[in-house]
């Protein structure tokens, strides 16, 4: 799914330097890299690409892509949609979700002030939030077969929204309005609304108080499995 025109994939490693030169007989070498070090970066030779894959425990794995915003305006962020939904189709992920940095900062960015001055971190995306809540609703949302299932019918109706079916058995959630919203205010009252719809204790907000969440039953039911294997 790398070896793509979109991605073009040019150098892989364990850092984010990414030394080793990339070639379609690489893939072992990558594989050996991600068995052992649990992380692995890719980076592309066109549209800013990069990967990173990484292990967060036995159970748990987070794939995370970068690509340029220039790249999701006309007919070629059409072919970004879809290489993520046949991503999603041949490594179906458990949930998934795709939008602007802009976007993402403001739904977990939390600056916190003391004498010394100012710290940022990211707040309802570690792999410990993952198994107590879902980290939202964003332009596009991507639900695995569990989710799917627990949140149908209401993804059938959702408003302001489109529903893509991603054979075998995901759906996403795709916000009728650009990767860039005119008003990021606008942009998260609408995923809030969805959230609302879909039920708001199983997403993370920041002015939810800790007690106020609940983990989709399936999603904890899998987390309990997985930890007795």
């Amino acid at each position: 799914m790398l070896d793509d025109p979109l991605a073009a994939p040019r150098r892989f490693d364990s850092v984010e330097r990414a030394r080793i030169e990339y070639s379609p007989r690489a893939s072992k070498t990558a594989r050996e890299i991600y068995s052992t070090e649990g992380v692995l970066f890719v980076r592309g030779a066109k549209n800013s690409f990069k990967a990173m894959f990484s292990q967060l425990n036995e159970t748990l794995a987070k794939w995370t892509f970068w690509w340029s915003l220039d790249s999701m305006t006309g007919p070629s962020g059409e072919k970004w949609l879809n290489w993520l939904y046949r991503l999603s189709g041949k490594l179906p992920p458990y949930y998934g979700f795709a939008c602007s940095v802009d976007e993402y900062e403001a739904k977990h960015k939390v600056v916190e002030a003391d004498e010394a001055g100012s710290s940022i971190q990211m707040s309802g995306v570690s792999s410990a939030d993952f198994q107590r809540f879902l980290p939202g609703i964003y332009w596009l949302t991507i639900f695995g077969k569990d989710l799917a299932d627990h949140f149908d019918p209401e993804l059938h109706s959702l408003p302001e929204a489109r529903r893509v079916r991603i054979p075998p058995s995901q759906v996403a959630v795709l916000l009728d309005s650009p990767v860039v919203p005119e008003s990021m205010d606008e942009r998260l009252r609408t995923e809030a609304r969805l959230a609302k719809i879909l039920g708001a204790q199983y997403f993370f907000d920041h002015a939810r108080a800790e007690g106020e969440y609940a983990l989709v039953p399936q999603l904890a039911r899998a987390m309990r499995e997985a930890a007795s294997e």
